[in-house]
């Protein structure tokens, strides 16, 4: 992926900062910096916010998606301790956490939050812009990089030469990098996230829909599973499966037997028919399998076998794409097929969860 080109700037050094990347320390940096651009448009930024941004933004694949960043990580710890602090809000109108930790935290608990962030980032607004210097950095020793990176940047020889150059406790953006970022947003940030990605499927090899794990989740998509459990449910009794309560239409709420936090995704195979106390409760947990397994696995058998019977082919896709087979194989499996298809594909997704640091087991305890 390449970035626009510009007649007055080096856009080539700028895609060079995340050439061998080994911690997402850049990335977020970056991405902060335009998040203040796109809601301020100031050219003065304090380090303190810019901090602060970071770690906000790396709390959701970090603490929320329970993903790693490598062995070099230091976020993990932080994102981990906002959670102990504050109950962040992640409804659909919610404000973003950059703001929830400015409305919800104290003055001193920002503080403590800004000094974490910034002992690991005592490298990065420098060491970032070490693609604009490389020549001048040639033999230089390690200790002594920081010191000239900060020269040059503020040398004021060539202020295009760079996107900053450093204030006190803050970094200032030069006019010509602002109007590129402004006017390249979208492009920078789809550029970040590319590269974020691609480090992320190193050190996450066995996670799914990483492109979905990088932000606040978005508004989910629940009709198709809402009509497909509606129909079953108003011609076959159905108990929820944790309380073992008859559900109604009227009652029913829908739970992601593997969280939604991990999985990404509205798929009906993961989606079952509960009573709401069961879905407040369960949350983000991974539910016990010796408990719920087989009748988790018999009510989803039951409902598909429903659907096929009753051809609402529409409403089995989600079935198709995960076994991988056609309409008429999904119609001649018995369910010892069913079961024993379903176990090959749910088993590495249930064992990544839990490798990750998803809670286990769930039991659900009737009130």
């Amino acid at each position: 992926m390449k970035l626009p080109n510009s007649n007055k700037l080096p856009i080539e050094k700028l895609s060079a900062c995340f050439t061998d990347t080994t911690n997402a320390y850049k990335f977020y940096w970056f991405l902060s910096i335009l998040d203040h651009l796109l809601e301020k448009e100031e050219l003065h930024i304090p380090l303190k916010e810019l901090a602060i941004r970071m770690i906000a933004s790396a709390w959701y694949p970090l603490d929320y998606y329970k993903l790693s960043f490598g062995k070099q990580d230091g976020f993990k710890k932080i994102a981990i301790s906002i959670s102990n602090k504050i109950v962040v809000d992640n409804s659909p109108n919610a404000k973003t956490l950059f703001e929830q930790i400015y409305q919800r935290m104290n003055p001193e608990e920002i503080n403590i939050l800004h000094k974490e962030v910034f002992l690991l980032l005592r490298w990065v607004p420098y060491r970032f812009l070490r693609p604009f210097f490389k020549n001048q950095l040639i033999g230089l020793k390690d200790h002594k990089i920081n010191k000239r990176i900060i020269e040059l940047a503020n040398s004021g020889i060539d202020m295009n030469r760079c996107p900053y150059y450093f204030g006190k406790e803050e970094i200032i953006i030069t006019q010509d990098w602002f109007n590129y970022f402004q006017t390249n947003q979208n492009i920078l940030r789809s550029f970040i996230k590319w590269h974020l990605v691609k480090f992320l499927q190193k050190n996450n090899p066995n996670v799914i829909g990483l492109s979905e794990k990088l932000e606040k989740p978005i508004v989910r998509n629940m009709k198709l599973a809402k009509i497909f459990w509606k129909k079953f449910i108003s011609s076959v009794n159905t108990k929820c499966i944790y309380s073992n309560v008859m559900l109604s239409n009227k009652s029913m709420s829908l739970d992601h037997f593997l969280p939604w936090t991990f999985i990404a995704h509205d798929q009906i195979w993961n989606i079952i028919p509960t009573i709401r106390s069961v879905n407040s409760s369960k949350n983000n947990w991974l539910p016990s399998l010796d408990k719920y397994l087989d009748v988790f696995l018999q009510l989803q058998f039951n409902a598909m076998s429903f659907h096929l019977k009753n051809n609402n082919l529409n409403l089995v896709e989600d079935y198709l794409l995960f076994f991988g087979v056609s309409v008429e194989e999904l119609i001649g499996l018995s369910y010892s097929e069913f079961e024993l298809n379903f176990k090959k594909q749910f088993f590495p997704l249930f064992e990544t969860a839990r490798n990750l640091g998803f809670s286990y087991p769930f039991i659900y305890k009737n009130k």
